[in-house]
């Protein structure tokens, strides 16, 4: 956190970006890219403006989720939102690009489009961060895309790699985790780690 190799990229997934906001404007400040999926980007999209048919998102951080993209507009950092995605329509498997989903349909993964772009940026970074499945890994359906940035994150064995975060280990508990720098599985902690630089129990050991 205080001296990253660059170029730093963020992966934050997760069906709400209310439980996030702060672990996500920390990283605004220091990322080189941050990649979104989930939930939590489809508030964001909303934010810009475009319908995602029966799509999860926060009615009521839509002004936050505004804030969020002019931030990053101001320290350089370049927020990556999906431009595809899988789902659901009328029960039906489909893909649809961002900005043509209509309005039966429920986004539930990142699409082949969106897997090309975060996985040559990924393989670019030097140090990478990653909280949060990217689809509703709850359905065999809708995993390929979680899949798809636990490999692309073992396949950079340049960079240095954290994750963590009880949702995402889940999604890739039967994965070799080897190739990964450090996997944390603090859940919250990791994310009130970087939130606030330190942790009740590491205050107590430097007492």
């Amino acid at each position: 956190m205080n001296n990253p190799k660059q170029p730093l990229v963020v992966i934050i997934g997760g069906a709400k970006i209310s439980t996030k906001i702060i672990f996500l404007s920390k990283l605004l400040l220091i990322a080189d890219y941050i990649l979104l999926g989930g939930g939590l980007a489809n508030t964001l999209i909303t934010a810009q403006g475009l319908k995602l048919g029966k799509s999860l998102y926060e009615k009521d951080q839509l002004e936050k989720a505004k804030e969020i993209l002019f931030t990053a507009g101001k320290h350089d950092t370049k927020i990556i939102l999906p431009k595809d995605a899988l789902g659901l329509e009328n029960d039906k498997e489909k893909t649809y690009l961002i900005n043509e989903i209509p309005d039966d349909f429920s986004i539930l993964d990142i699409g082949d489009k969106t897997k090309e772009e975060f996985g040559e940026i990924i393989s670019q970074a030097k140090t990478i961060i990653w909280n949060g499945p990217l689809g509703f890994c709850e359905d065999q359906r809708f995993t390929n895309g979680t899949d798809f940035i636990f490999n692309a994150i073992a396949e950079n064995s340049d960079a240095y790699s954290l994750i963590g975060g009880g949702d995402t280990l889940a999604s890739v508990s039967k994965k070799d985790l080897s190739k990964i720098s450090h996997v944390s599985t603090g859940g919250g902690a990791m994310l009130q780690l970087i939130e606030n630089g330190t942790l009740p129990g590491l205050d107590s050991l430097r007492l």
